[in-house]
């Protein structure tokens, strides 16, 4: 047995839909000085842990310097080389088994083997051993996968971050990545009944249903999946963190018993905030589209 399992104590997750805003939120919680959490050289470098040595190198008792994506703020010169908190997909497809795929599959009914659990908890020990912290935190956008990773990490805090769905729709017609993705096709997997796959035939051709359909799909089995496996989850408004952001962090401090923060509170200050409403940038007809599609339901 790992002497060292303390270190997952409580780890804390955010989930929610792609552009929903758990960049921002995540990203200053993250600043605890207490969180470790998947580094974005875990996306190039998924196998070696020991680049998460290099935090302590950026981040420690006498400087802090943190990365951060440039959908945030004005990036840092030395942004590319220091550690940021990232998804790390290629380190989530490596620690966990074949046959499933972590960054497309919902994984919904799914549960980490033996061996996997065991893998990927001495794989995130040591992520949080290398980076000299107390505690794990990492984000995922899309499915939760909340019953999955509760099979790995029991005691896990989930933070949905979600937005409403109109504005959802258009940030993600608006970026460049979605258009390979999700944007005229199914992007997450294994969730889909018969009688949705059938209704989605009939929309795949317009990109604001696609893309409004499978943000349904993902908000709706977060909810019920957390509500089934009884999963600690904190649901927290995107539109109610632009106009108090203090009190939001704060609430999520509170929710996953974090105590005060300075570099929270850093974070917070220098964080510009910016009330963007993409969806003025769409038409009419969209929003009739989104609306369509988020009151059909299965005969």
């Amino acid at each position: 047995m790992n002497s060292k399992n303390y270190l997952l104590d409580q780890p804390i997750i955010f989930v929610g839909p792609g552009r929903s805003g758990s960049t921002i939120i995540s990203e200053i919680v993250f600043a605890h000085e207490d969180l470790a959490w998947p580094s974005n050289h875990l996306e190039i470098h998924p196998q070696r842990l020991w680049l998460n040595h290099l935090r302590r190198l950026f981040d420690n008792g006498l400087w802090r310097v943190l990365g951060e994506k440039s959908q945030l703020n004005r990036t840092p010169l030395l942004n590319y080389l220091a550690p940021r908190p990232a998804e790390a997909y290629p380190f989530w497809e490596n620690v966990t088994r074949t046959g499933i795929e972590f960054s497309r599959d919902f994984l919904l009914n799914s549960t980490a083997s033996s061996e996997e659990r065991r893998r990927i908890r001495e794989a995130v020990i040591r992520i949080v051993a290398c980076q000299k912290r107390k505690r794990f935190a990492m984000k995922i956008t899309g499915p939760g996968r909340i019953g999955y990773l509760k099979s790995v990490f029991p005691d896990a805090i989930f933070v949905n971050v979600v937005r409403e769905i109109d504005a959802t729709v258009a940030s993600l017609l608006k970026v460049p990545f979605w258009e390979d993705l999700g944007k005229h096709r199914l992007w997450w997997t294994g969730a889909y009944t018969a009688e949705e796959l059938s209704f989605f035939e009939t929309i795949k051709h317009d990109p604001t249903a696609v893309t409004a359909f499978q943000v349904k799909k993902v908000m709706d089995t977060m909810e019920k999946e957390a509500q089934d496996t009884g999963a600690r989850m904190l649901t927290v408004q995107y539109e109610d963190f632009l106009e108090a952001p203090n009190s939001v962090v704060g609430t999520i401090l509170e929710f996953c018993r974090l105590p005060h923060s300075a570099g929270i509170e850093r974070k917070l200050a220098d964080t510009k905030i910016r009330k963007r409403r993409p969806i003025e940038s769409m038409c009419h007809q969209q929003r009739l589209t989104i609306n369509s599609v988020l009151e059909w339901s299965p005969n």
